[in-house]
């Protein structure tokens, strides 16, 4: 029964995450100049709009405010006739019912804006109200009404070019189909919404993208990588003030933490998330976060405490008939009571949980979507094909209209129709020539396209996991970090963690760059944080021997015959105070660790172990050298890769060669870090001129 009871709250990964209406970040400046305006009580529709526009600001911070200025100016339009005031009034009034988790009055709300939308024909305001009816829908899980509408709403966008309601319903499309479990069409529309929210640089949306990202990631349970995506989020929401989706981004943490069952944490979260709620009135999102403490509860056996949040779950799920919220009362509740020997209860609610969940998971249902889906593409193909057809008319009269005239030429002059046949078949030839040039130019330039938008998507995943560079700040204030990609993705990354004063720095060389060199990245990355984080360990020389062990896993390595040799070159370092001195603990694998005093009297190099990491020949037991060095204030060391040294430049088209990057950081060291990184860069771009780079590039500086 408990394995049952884990799946409860994982659709609060998905049920949160629906987009609505948004407010935008407006100057306190501005919001003064609205709130003069209104005071002086002008009975004209400059005073509906400033009403308005004053609702809309506070739509997700102050609610109840938001809601008294819309029927304000709701009176107004009516008395003025002004009906686009009057339609947006009704649009926002609905709106506020929709986020308090009144959907019946929403809904009617919405339907009496889209008349007047309709007859104004403004496209822009009915593709809004299909699109929210569609989110009113999705909430109460008719499923093929809700993808009915979405598609609608996206033809209207389409076709009025409005890349902002595309990429909305793009996002909502991927959340019904992920909650139909149809993850392919889940993925590919959340990655044309987040194409689309990086384009317009829209951070609402790549706030909304990163946490629906992060849910993908929390139902394939890789939930160090959601959490990051989630994070992201939340940082966004709260720089925007956007409550909603604080609310989803600490209601979906809580979640993962419960999954990895990190209990105090999740509890500490999904509190977040209810006073959030319960402060903006979201009835829907009360119940969800009720749901997940329960379950949690649950989990430590406090079965009271989950059976009271399970019942209060049931009733609000009740009052604003959402049967999903019913349906997964009615489950946990006979789970529950199950577990507490209450066998008679049990059997009641595991009945009201079957018949429920008949009504909304039907076959009907799913074949439904998934027609309306084909239907979709098939008119779009279709209009396709008849645009091609229609070209292919005008090209057939044209040429027909050609033969005419070349006849009436050849009538009157022999020679010139000689002449004329010639020209034209040499032309003809030439004209299937180009045609046949342009189709294949045009499939290698799409086949380029969806390679370059796959490798950027790669790029936005593999910058995501790379450290925060204010959270190493904080254990290093003075530090440069030089990170170059030679292509869109990178094989050098670079690894941070920090906990009670222990902070360890790891820069990496995987082999080979571009693509290849950035799988073995993710790899490394995801390894370091089991073994340093998960497992505790922090000696380097120790990580280094677990990392080589795991990437002969990974890669099968250890099996015979296989004669992969992917690996990589590492500098590891742990850093603590103790005892009054600032100590530094170094092991590398193919990559030293550089060391210049503050006296700057030399440049000391701690010499590397002569073996990768995985690799040819990675069957044996590797050890790895641990040095432990005191520092002194004001001591600066670094770390880099490969890159910068291999770079073919200068007179001779020759390697920089690493005494010279070594004499570089030398005779730099009076700058400060910002100003060594400005000058590494300088030096680097004198040297290779014109040249490609070969290599990514990364160095880190630190100085004490």
């Amino acid at each position: 029964m408990i394995k049952k009871a884990a799946l409860f709250c994982m659709l609060f990964l998905g049920l949160l995450s629906f987009l609505s209406l948004k407010a935008q970040s407006v100057p306190q400046k501005k919001i003064d100049s609205l709130t003069t305006l209104i005071k002086k009580e002008n009975s004209d529709t400059n005073q509906v709009k400033a009403l308005l526009e004053l609702a809309d600001v506070y739509r997700n911070s102050k609610i109840d405010t938001s809601g008294v200025l819309a029927k304000k100016a709701n009176l107004l339009a009516k008395n003025l006739n002004y009906k686009k005031g009057l339609a947006r009034s009704i649009h926002l009034m609905g709106y506020i019912d929709y986020a308090k988790g009144d959907f019946t009055p929403a809904r009617e709300k919405y339907n009496q804006a889209l008349l007047i939308y309709q007859e104004l024909h403004d496209d822009s305001g009915i593709a809004q109200m299909i699109y929210n009816l569609g989110i009113l829908f999705a909430y109460t899980g008719v499923n093929d009404k809700a993808l009915e509408n979405f598609l609608k709403a996206l033809k209207i966008y389409e076709s009025t070019k409005n890349n902002k309601g595309i990429s909305e319903c793009y996002t909502v499309m991927a959340l019904i189909y992920e909650r139909q479990g149809n993850s392919d069409k889940a993925i590919l529309y959340h990655n044309k919404a987040l194409d689309l929210a990086l384009k317009l640089n829209d951070k609402y949306n790549i706030s909304v993208c990163y946490i629906n990202i992060g849910n993908i990631y929390g139902h394939q349970k890789k939930f160090d990588t959601s959490l990051v995506f989630y994070f992201k989020g939340l940082k966004i929401a709260e720089e925007l003030q956007n409550k909603k989706w604080m609310l989803s981004a600490t209601g979906n943490i809580g979640e993962i933490y419960t999954q990895q069952g990190k209990y105090k944490e999740a509890l500490n979260y999904l509190q977040k998330a209810l006073d959030i709620s319960e402060e903006s009135g979201d009835k829907q999102a009360i119940i969800e976060t009720l749901n997940c403490m329960a379950k949690v509860h649950f989990d430590l056996k406090d079965y009271k405490k989950a059976k009271d949040l399970n019942e209060q779950a049931l009733i609000m799920g009740k009052t604003i008939g959402s049967k999903y919220d019913i349906k997964r009362s009615y489950e946990a509740l006979a789970s529950l009571n199950a577990e507490m020997g209450n066998f008679e209860e049990a059997y009641t609610y595991h009945k009201l949980y079957a018949n429920i969940k008949d009504t909304i998971l039907n076959t009907e249902n799913s074949k439904q979507i998934a027609e309306m889906g084909t239907k979709y593409e098939t008119e779009k193909k279709d209009t396709e094909i008849k645009l091609l057809n229609k070209d292919k008319e005008i090209q057939a009269a044209n040429f027909q209209k050609q033969q005419i005239i070349t006849w009436l030429i050849a009538f009157g002059l022999l020679i010139v129709l000689l002449l004329a046949l010639f020209i034209f078949r040499q032309y003809r030839e030439k004209q299937k020539a180009n045609v046949a040039l342009e189709i294949a130019y045009h499939q290698i330039e799409e086949k380029n396209k969806d390679i370059t938008d796959s490798i950027n998507y790669a790029r936005r995943i593999q910058t995501a996991i790379l450290p925060e560079i204010e959270n190493i700040k904080k254990q290093f204030p003075d530090i440069f970090i030089f990170y170059q990609p030679k292509d869109i993705v990178s094989g050098d990354f670079y690894w941070f963690t920090e906990k009670n004063g222990i902070c360890i720095l790891a820069v990496a060389d995987c082999t080979g760059h571009g693509v290849p060199g950035a799988f073995m990245s993710m790899i490394g990355n995801d390894m370091l944080t089991q073994i340093v984080i998960e497992k505790g360990i922090t000696q380097p020389n120790v990580i280094l021997t677990h990392l080589h062990e795991g990437v002969k896993y990974a890669l099968k390595q250890d099996v015979e015959l296989n004669e992969t040799r992917d690996g990589m070159d590492i500098v590891l370092v742990k850093y603590y105070f103790e005892d009054g001195k600032y100590l530094l603990e170094y092991s590398g694998a193919l990559r030293p660790l550089w060391l210049i005093s503050k006296n700057q009297n030399e440049l000391t190099e701690y010499k590397p172990d002569k073996h990768s990491i995985g690799g040819a020949d990675s069957n044996d037991q590797r050890q790895f050298t641990n040095h432990t060095i005191v520092l002194e204030k004001g001591d600066t060391f670094y770390l880099s890769t490969d890159g910068y040294a291999d770079q073919f430049g200068g007179e001779f088209g020759k390697k920089m060669m690493t005494k010279n990057m070594k004499d570089l950081l030398f005779s730099i060291q009076s700058l400060t870090m910002d100003q060594q990184k400005d000058e590494l860069k300088k030096a680097l771009s004198k040297w290779k001129k014109d040249r490609q780079q070969v290599d990514d590039i990364l160095v880190i500086g630190i100085r004490v």
